[in-house]
């Protein structure tokens, strides 16, 4: 039991790191009109990858939607 509660525990700092790091990039880049959507799942993933994976989805939003 409390192995799953320390997963879920990381699990969810993940997440709100990674909004944070969403936030952050989204207040820097709001000159150029890109807006990464922050959602459970860009979350986790900017959480879990840090700045690449901020980084991936700008640059995955600037070459799917441009």
């Amino acid at each position: 039991m409390q192995k799953t509660s320390a997963m879920l525990f990381t699990v969810l700092k993940k997440m709100v790191t990674g909004a944070f790091f969403l936030y952050g990039a989204n207040v820097l880049i709001q000159q150029t009109g890109l807006h990464i959507v922050m959602n459970p799942f860009t979350a986790f993933l900017a959480g879990f990858l840090g700045l690449p994976g901020v980084l991936s989805l700008a640059a995955i939003h600037f070459f799917i939607f441009r």
